[in-house]
């Protein structure tokens, strides 16, 4: 036996455009207009409820949720760049290829490496 879930009908305005755009998702995934909303606002409904939960946070401390707002956004635009380096073929830099990449630079050849990770100098030939 399934266990019958309790749905509730309710009514909703949107724009014309958004009509279409569910209307069109409903006949690709043979269904209702209505069950098509109602799957794409289950689907979604966890990002809503963290929406929800920020902004009764923000009404108590604006900036305080800001500020975390913000570092998640550094977060994932860092974690992006990251993964675009990688399809890129670079390497992201770290600072021990920062290090080594400014010493290159500057002295206008790579410097070896030692086996610590560090630059070694550079010993003169005999």
């Amino acid at each position: 036996m399934t266990k019958q879930i309790e749905r509730i009908r309710t009514t909703i305005s949107v724009d014309k455009e958004v009509h279409q755009i569910f209307v069109a998702m409903a006949e690709a995934g043979g269904m209702s207009v209505s069950r098509c909303m109602g799957e794409w606002l289950a689907d979604t409904a966890e990002g809503a409820q963290f929406v929800a939960m920020k902004m009764k946070e923000a009404k108590a401390a604006p900036k305080t949720v800001m500020r975390e707002l913000q570092a998640a956004a550094m977060g994932m635009h860092e974690a992006a760049s990251e993964v675009l380096d990688d399809l890129r073929g670079r390497k992201t830099p770290t600072p021990a290829r920062a290090s080594a990449r400014r010493t290159e630079v500057i002295s206008g050849s790579k410097a070896p490496s030692s086996n610590t990770g560090l630059n070694s100098p550079k010993t003169p030939k005999k």
